[in-house]
């Protein structure tokens, strides 16, 4: 996970091509449920980016092809489109100047994550129209 917020926040120049990223409620709900069990008081949500061959996206085929929903943009510099991830916090905190702070939640080296396209089901990257010019990457 440190290596994709790095992806990130390390390649300021590389276009922010994604346009959103949906999350369906069921996933949403059953992260919630998960993360209430390890006392999060709060969601801490990354940007990251990945390599080609590092994306976490199953590759679904639908009639023996990569569906279009698992194609992932390559931005630029062998790097995706950006997305998030969700993860647990507790000590929530907002000082004087409304600066938010709380600490990621790792249980037995483990960080539970919720990542629009990971779940084949019903959360997805919603990439830009293939109008918009961008490669798209090799994985999905």
């Amino acid at each position: 996970m440190n290596e994709w917020i790095s992806n990130f926040n390390n390649n300021e120049g590389i276009p922010f091509v994604t346009t959103s990223a949906l999350i369906g409620l069921k996933d949403l709900e059953d992260f919630i449920a998960a993360i209430k069990k390890q006392q999060a008081d709060s969601v801490r949500i990354y940007f990251l980016r990945f390599r080609p061959f590092d994306v976490p996206t199953p590759q679904v085929l639908v009639n023996g092809v990569l569906a279009d929903g698992c194609k992932w943009r390559d931005a630029a510099g062998g790097f995706t489109q950006t997305t998030i991830a969700m993860v647990p916090a507790k000590n929530f905190q907002r000082d004087k100047d409304f600066i938010f702070s709380a600490e990621d939640i790792i249980l037995d080296g483990v960080m539970t994550t919720l990542i629009p396209g990971t779940d084949g089901e019903g959360t997805g990257l919603n990439p830009p129209s293939p109008g918009a010019g961008i490669p798209m990457g090799p994985k999905g």
